[in-house]
Formats: C-alpha cells, structure tokens, sequence
C-alpha cells in the first residue's frame, strides 16, 4: 500500500531477465560465426599453395599456426554463446536466444571440423602438424 508501483518501463524491464543473455548469444554467436567462415577462407585460400611448396617459410608456418589456434579458441567462444542461448531461451521468448544458440551450433561444426583438419594435415608429407616425425634417415641411398 505505501510502495509506489512501478511504471511500464521498469515492469518490462526486469521481467525478461534472460533478454541481455539472448542478445548476447546472438552477438557472440554471429562473431563466432564470422570468425570461422573467414578462418575456413584464408585456410582454404593458403593451404593448397602449403602443400605443393617444398620448403615453408617461417612465416607461413606462424599463419597456419595461427589459423589453427583460432580453430581451437572458437570452440569455447561457441560453447558460451550455446550456454547463453540455452540459459535465455528458457526464461524469455526464444526469438534471439534461437538465433544465438543455432549460430553456436553451426560455429561449434565449422570449429571442430577445423581443428580436425589442422591436426590430421601434413605439413611436409609426413605427418600431422602435432606428431611431426622426419621418416628419411642419412645414410640411406
């Protein structure tokens, strides 16, 4: 009785807790995504040339260590971004928070299936990049 009401703004406001946790599943899971397209791309557009070259420069060596490092950091940014969505679509409308979470899902498959290729690709066709393993030995022919 002696507490004023709130108004219509303060009453939407703080009856979607989960609408912040929505938008930012959507905002990671949009980043996310984009970071792994443009990873597949510039994979896609250095590795041919890789594996034809007799001898990688260092330099080319760091770019795809790097491409590889940024195959194995999206998987925790996607798992956020699915946590997020999960945790948002079960206390507001699901609108943003499906959104979020499907680009999660979609970054999480482009993320896993990267880091496969970056581990099971021969640098210098011998082996993967993780178990290097120089089969000439001297001395031999």
């Amino acid at each position: 009785m002696g507490q004023p009401e709130p108004d219509a703004q303060e009453a939407t406001t703080t009856s979607r807790p989960g609408h912040g946790l929505a938008i930012a599943s959507l905002a990671i899971g949009a980043s996310g995504l984009t970071l792994a397209v443009a990873t597949w791309a510039a994979w896609l557009i250095v590795r041919p040339e890789l594996v034809s070259a007799w001898t990688l420069s260092w330099v080319t060596q760091a770019f795809v260590l790097v491409l590889g490092a940024l195959w194995f950091a999206l998987l925790p940014i996607s798992v956020l971004a699915l946590v997020f969505g999960i945790c948002a679509g079960a206390r507001t409308r699901p609108g943003y928070a499906r959104i979020g979470a499907t680009l999660a899902v979609v970054t999480v498959l482009l993320a896993l299936s990267g880091a496969a290729v970056f581990a099971t690709t021969s640098w210098r066709r011998v082996g993967p990049p993780i178990a290097y393993f120089d089969m000439r030995t001297s001395g031999t022919r």
